[in-house]
């Protein structure tokens, strides 16, 4: 498989996930509002469940946008500055976002790490660990694209081909 092909491949995942984390969402919030509404009553678990989805999707939408460089991101300078200059504060810019989502990936893996030596389930018996997992994953993948990117930028190639103008 070629590089290509597992970038591909990668995306979908990602979408898959993240449109299976959504469906799943909706329906355990439509379930909940049903039981409550119809049955005066509902299921326990739902509330902590959907409060780990919402961490899910977010954390997915993050992986999402990043990999098409349509994240949140503050680059007043690479507005104002002489095109010249533009290059160089966009790469400064992403190996700075690579350096603290590493920095964040490995905290979060410390953090799962200690989460699965002291397990607790979070609902219906899914151990934290498991929910937080996402994290450094998530973070992982980002710093990842924007190592790449920074690559990318310096060796005179867009970083995000996809990405719209500003």
């Amino acid at each position: 498989m070629t590089l290509a092909g597992l970038q591909r491949l990668l995306h979908r995942l990602e979408d898959g996930l993240l449109a299976v984390a959504v469906v799943a969402m909706v329906a355990l919030a439509g379930l909940q509002i049903v039981l409550r509404a119809g049955f005066d009553g509902g299921l326990t678990w739902i509330e902590p469940a959907l409060r780990a989805l919402v961490l899910w999707i977010g954390m997915l939408g993050a992986v999402t946008a990043s990999r098409s460089g349509r994240h949140i991101r503050i680059d007043l300078l690479t507005r104002v500055v002489e095109p010249r200059w533009r290059h160089w504060l966009q790469g400064i810019g992403y190996g700075f976002t690579t350096v603290v989502c590493a920095a964040i990936a490995w905290h979060a893996g410390r953090f799962v790490r200690l989460e699965f030596e002291f397990p607790v389930n979070v609902f219906a018996g899914v151990p934290s660990w498991a929910v937080a997992l996402v994290l450094p994953l998530a973070f992982g993948l980002i710093g990842l694209r924007y190592l790449l990117a920074t690559v990318a930028l310096f060796r005179g190639r867009e970083p995000f081909p996809d990405q719209p103008p500003c």
